[in-house]
């Protein structure tokens, strides 16, 4: 389909107004924005606070901020001013979804809480994201991303096996970007319940429900049986080979989800007759003689390079990968980057669109906005606030424009 409506990006036309802070609210309006939503970041005068996190670009921009608010535009105001709150009202009635994510109770005591906002504009999506959820004990509690891999468990299962051994947080935000992803789908959700003429509705997020769901395998293990999950280090808990295996040169993954698989890639590896032997050849006896199996494995696999090994079982079936560093994945992989052009800082890779659609078009290559670069062109043409009012709130500190 050739027409300008196939390839228009899906979300176009909606109106979206980022209050988030850091990473685990702008992720969200950054993914909204590259299916082709107008978003606005409302920011403090001195920056979200993620614009002071480096490492820094020549030019003093946060590479941290450029990566997580691509495709924005910036407005900067004070919204513990009046002029500040009027001015995120005056966005909030024309925005069909609102994303923040300061601790609950925060919105409420600016004037600005849900309740006020859906007054202002009834189909309104207003959309929060808190460490501990809106209600309960713990809602007051701050939250970041490493402190719920603690409470939520993750960090318990992750990092070495070996005894005596502490445990350790996964080495990206991983409750920051899969919360935003939560987020995403409920904002979705609440548009197609909407509809066209229906009411907005409040969607939450907790990060701690998020770290459950992406416990599931650690939950159901304990769920369904006494044992207490521990690290497993780089081995899957329950499958064998599913491990990290040393090669000549450094180390190779392989992963087999079931008898045929390890079969195949036991005979890929040359040793088909270990298909036969009682001790490998269901997974519960592979399990049980896991160590062993290992060390035959990794016997054969020093007699060549992790990248011959890869030569040779890729071709043949076997799933199996060497364990990249950033600038490996980038120079093998350099399909899912795409580079954003950036006035000051310059040219930078970014990681791309996590999926594609066949008549829709993504764009994850917009640069984020400078500090305040909109805030002119947002009061004064699309709010109708006058020149004479942006003057004077410059003055009193309540707004930022960039010059």
């Amino acid at each position: 389909r050739n027409s300008a409506r196939a390839m228009a990006r899906p979300l176009r036309g909606l109106k979206v107004l980022d209050l988030g802070n850091f990473l685990a609210g702008p992720v969200v309006s950054m993914h909204l924005g590259a299916m082709g939503a107008d978003v606005i970041k409302l920011e403090r005068i001195t920056g979200d606070d993620s614009r002071a996190i480096g490492p820094m670009a020549a030019d003093g921009e946060s590479s941290y901020f450029m990566s997580v608010n691509r495709g924005k535009r910036s407005v900067a105001v004070d919204t513990r001013t009046a002029p500040g709150r009027q001015v995120l009202k005056a966005l909030a009635r024309r925005s069909d979804v609102l994303v923040e994510n300061f601790r609950p109770g925060v919105m409420d005591r600016l004037g600005v809480g849900y309740d006020v906002l859906a007054e202002e504009n009834p189909r309104l999506i207003y959309a929060s994201v808190s460490g501990f959820g809106p209600h309960g004990p713990h809602a007051a509690r701050p939250a970041f991303d490493s402190l719920l891999q603690a409470a939520g468990g993750l960090v318990s299962v992750t990092g070495s096996a070996e005894a005596g051994q502490p445990p350790v947080r996964v080495g990206c935000s991983i409750v920051d970007m899969c919360s935003g992803l939560h987020t995403t789908i409920g904002i979705l959700a609440a548009l197609h319940s909407r509809g066209a003429d229906g009411p907005g509705q409040r969607v939450d997020t907790s990060m701690l429900a998020t770290t459950a769901m992406l416990m599931e395998s650690p939950i159901s293990r304990h769920s369904f049986g006494a044992e207490v999950p521990r690290p497993d280090g780089l081995a899957h808990p329950v499958v064998a080979p599913f491990d990290g295996f040393r090669t000549r040169d450094g180390l190779l993954y392989i992963a087999t989800s079931n008898d045929a698989r390890a079969h195949v890639a036991l005979k890929a590896l040359g040793m088909a007759e270990l298909c036969t032997q009682p001790e490998y050849a269901t997974n519960t006896a592979r399990m049980q003689h896991r160590d062993q199996l290992k060390l035959l494995i990794e016997q054969r696999l020093a007699t060549q390079t992790t990248a011959e090994w890869e030569a040779v079982l890729i071709p043949a079936g076997v799933p199996c990968s060497a364990i990249n560093d950033v600038a490996e994945l980038k120079r093998k992989f350099p399909e899912v980057f795409v580079t954003v052009e950036h006035p000051t800082a310059g040219p930078s890779l970014q990681a791309g669109a996590p999926f594609t659609m066949s008549s829709s078009p993504l764009d994850y290559a917009s640069r984020a906005p400078l500090l305040g670069e909109h805030t002119r062109e947002v009061l004064l043409d699309e709010c109708g606030f006058s020149a004479a009012e942006l003057s004077a709130w410059q003055e009193e500190g309540a707004v930022y424009a960039r010059p």
